[in-house]
């Protein structure tokens, strides 16, 4: 009976103070709680899947890259965002670091001093914009690794800060419509921002009047955000509520917002375009039985549960906030990291949980779902198409995924393939049209006509001079044997009619050279050509020892990139027992 007298006075003791946190006022977080709803996973056509296509994920710098969260590319080349802080370029066989908009920390418990990464997008001009959830939204030069901040977070936007910047697309005319995923709370307290009510938004950055305009408002965990082909809307996803929301922008429903798709097998997390007009969708997290929801969203009915839960996280990080503002130290920072992030809280997933990718059309309608049996598809957050290959983020893992879109999608493989191989025979023509109109330019205007291209179409022009032998007798030709007669011989030629002097050159030198060498020789020794030639052979001595130069420097960046690389690799590569 004592036991049972003890376990009760315990039960009491904290339930009166779990009551306490949860209705005493003035405990942060100072926010209204109040239910809402989430829609129940909905079925699907098993046509539609899932089918086991990402079976064998590549695994790409396996422990030397960590959390590579999304993706952006041009011009060939890939590049993602990762802990640490950093934006890297993706390489064959190396991972070369381009810029860093936080500071110099000793690990991922650091992240708001880091800096971390989300959301990257390139423009029509090849200026790379990053959303970093800390430090706000940057314009990046990747040839020079310069970047100007375009939103500082630190304003508010309509009232309120934002807390989370998360993903962006920029559409044709400068115009960035990004999300903030929490008013509320940063990345570094995501558990808490799970529970909270939804603050998450959609906003538009006017690139001509440089001003953020909110275009939806109370997300649930707003994250990837894309634009359609043709601008005539925007798709948010929420991650939250397991569904993607509609603002039109064109049309006579612009300026109104409604749901895409609702009741998805999952979380949402970012969103890419599949490059025909629909989308690719990662599902970061499945809901395999309804019945049995993830933990944060079978809270959501729950207000005054959720406002306990949050409230409890808070005060729990109280203690040792203090602690680290009187002695910063990396073990109190370790356990706050530990508390609020969504690495602390990592243990709770189910390693058998498969993440999904689902490819969905203009429409809304989901056309193919794809996933593994092999347990190789976990913690998907962004499919992205790339040079052939299905790349996939994650902000779990320390590696970078990828498997052939042949594989994971045939008929989207198929038409890259012949989408390039109708842009190259487009750029042949092109540049055969170009080459003939170029040709016909140089034969219009001989006499402006760079000497090398001369001297190649002087073969081809051969026939004309040699059939018209009254414009150059032969006789005088072949009297060019004595050593005044080689200067003498270029004055008529360069008078003949309809003939350029270096192709009378060619033509009537050459007897010259055979009979007499030797005075040629001479000849040549004070003529402006061989002048030329030694101009020539300057040039080409001064640039050899350019190409020298060039490959020293070149030699020299590639070693400091490759000490660069591998500083990140120690900064973002560290183990989950350091959490």
């Amino acid at each position: 009976m004592s036991y049972l007298k003890s376990v009760g006075t315990a039960v009491i003791y904290i339930g009166l103070i779990l009551a306490v946190i949860t209705f005493i006022p003035g405990l942060p977080p100072e926010a209204e709680f109040v239910e809402y709803n989430i829609t129940p996973p909905r079925q699907f056509d098993p046509k539609v899947g899932p089918k086991n296509r990402l079976n064998g994920i590549q695994k790409l710098f396996d422990g030397a890259i960590n959390a590579p969260e999304s993706f952006g590319s041009y011009d060939g080349q890939l590049y993602t965002g990762v802990h640490g802080g950093y934006v890297l370029r993706i390489e064959e066989d190396d991972i070369v670091p381009i810029v860093k908009f936080g500071k110099k920390c000793d690990g991922i418990w650091q992240e708001q001093k880091c800096g971390r990464p989300l959301g990257l997008k390139f423009d029509e001009k090849g200026n790379l914009y990053v959303v970093d959830a800390y430090y706000g939204i940057f314009k990046v030069n990747v040839a020079t690794g310069e970047y100007t901040n375009i939103v500082n977070v630190t304003k508010p936007i309509d009232g309120k800060v934002s807390r989370i910047p998360n993903s962006i697309d920029i559409a044709k005319n400068g115009d960035m419509y990004w999300t903030d995923s929490s008013t509320d709370f940063a990345l570094n307290d995501l558990v808490m921002t799970f529970l909270m009510n939804p603050s998450g938004r959609l906003i538009r950055y006017n690139a001509a009047k440089k001003e953020n305009e909110v275009l939806i408002r109370n997300l649930a965990f707003a994250n990837g955000v894309v634009l359609s082909d043709d601008e005539s809307f925007v798709i948010v996803t929420e991650t939250v509520r397991n569904r993607i929301m509609k603002y039109n922008l064109k049309g006579p429903k612009a300026g109104q917002h409604e749901i895409f798709i609702d009741g998805l097998p999952g979380a949402p997390d970012n969103i890419h375009s599949d490059g025909h007009g629909g989308f690719l969708l990662s599902l970061i997290v499945t809901t395999n039985n309804p019945e049995l929801p993830q933990i944060y969203q079978s809270l959501i009915p729950h207000p005054y549960l959720r406002k306990m839960l949050v409230r409890l996280f808070v005060t729990m990080e109280l203690p040792f906030k203090l602690l680290n503002d009187v002695y910063p130290n990396p073990y109190t920072e370790r356990i706050l990291h530990a508390i609020g992030s969504h690495q602390g809280i990592e243990f709770l997933s189910d390693p058998k949980q498969k993440s999904l990718v689902l490819r969905i059309d203009a429409s809304g309608n989901i056309i193919e779902i794809l996933t593994s049996d092999d347990g190789s598809a976990h913690d998907i957050s962004s499919a992205y198409i790339h040079n052939g290959f299905l790349w996939f983020g994650t902000p779990f893992k320390n590696y970078l995924g990828r498997v052939p879109l042949k594989q994971a999608f045939p008929d989207l493989a198929d038409s890259a393939k012949q989408s390039s191989h109708t842009r190259s025979e487009k750029h042949s023509s092109n540049v055969a049209a170009s080459g003939a109109k170029t040709e016909r330019v140089k034969r219009d205007t001989g006499s402006t006509t760079v000497k090398p291209i001369e001297s190649n179409r002087a073969s081809q022009t051969t026939p004309k001079p040699t059939a018209a032998p009254t414009t150059t007798p032969k006789p005088k030709t072949t009297a060019a044997p004595k050593s005044s007669s080689v200067p003498k011989t270029d004055k008529p030629t360069a008078t003949a009619s309809n003939v350029k002097p270096s192709e009378t050159k060619s033509s009537t030198n050459a007897e010259v050279k055979k009979d007499n060498a030797k005075p040629v020789d001479d000849a040549k020794s004070n003529s402006p050509k061989f002048e030329k030639s030694n101009k020539k052979e300057d040039t080409a001595k001064t640039q050899s020892e350019k190409k020298v130069k060039v490959e020293q420097n070149a030699s020299a960046k590639q070693t400091e990139q490759k000490s660069q690389s591998e500083k990140v690799k120690r900064e973002t590569n560290r183990p989950k027992d350091d959490l």
